[in-house]
């Protein structure tokens, strides 16, 4: 049931993610088109690029982590004790816990505390592009929580099921 859960959850985000991924294209293919066309870019393309990379990228925290695509020294494991390696397991996944979720409460008061000030090109609020990084950590922290330390030593990082 949970690994239905975070597989699930992973492919939403995956989903989601490569929606932006593909309006971001769109959206370079646009002012590119428009430069040689009309002589000049719209001035909100950049931003809204901006902001769709960003959060493509925040969306794909948890989903990276769970598919062990990111950057980790493991090799230094296989020298260690297997009681030091579950020991080090178990701090991983609590700093990686409880630090993503810190991060996504900070950025969501952050995000909210600069409602008030507007984008420049857009002209949204400042929130709406500042919440990709509360509900990317956020996800993050969820799939993290959800998934346990991975305590058998020769486990991948990775969730099947």
């Amino acid at each position: 049931m949970r690994i239905k859960l975070i597989n699930k959850l992973c492919q939403g985000l995956l989903l989601i993610a490569s929606s932006l991924f593909v309006i971001n294209v769109c959206v370079l293919l646009y002012g590119v088109v428009a430069r040689y066309m009309i002589g000049h870019s719209p001035i909100w393309m950049d931003e809204l690029s901006r902001y769709l990379i960003i959060g493509t990228v925040l969306l794909v925290l948890a989903p990276a982590w769970l598919q062990n695509k990111h950057m980790r020294v493991e090799f230094i494991e296989n020298f260690l004790p297997h009681q030091l390696v579950i020991l080090i397991r178990v701090y991983t996944w609590l700093l990686m816990t409880f630090l993503s979720g810190y991060v996504a409460w900070i950025s969501w008061q952050y995000a909210f505390s600069v409602s008030r000030f507007m984008t420049m090109g857009l002209d949204i609020s400042k929130t709406v592009p500042l919440m990709a990084l509360p509900v990317g950590f956020a996800c993050l922290s969820l799939v993290a929580f959800l998934k346990g330390p991975q305590l058998n030593r020769y486990s991948s990082n990775s969730t099947k099921g």
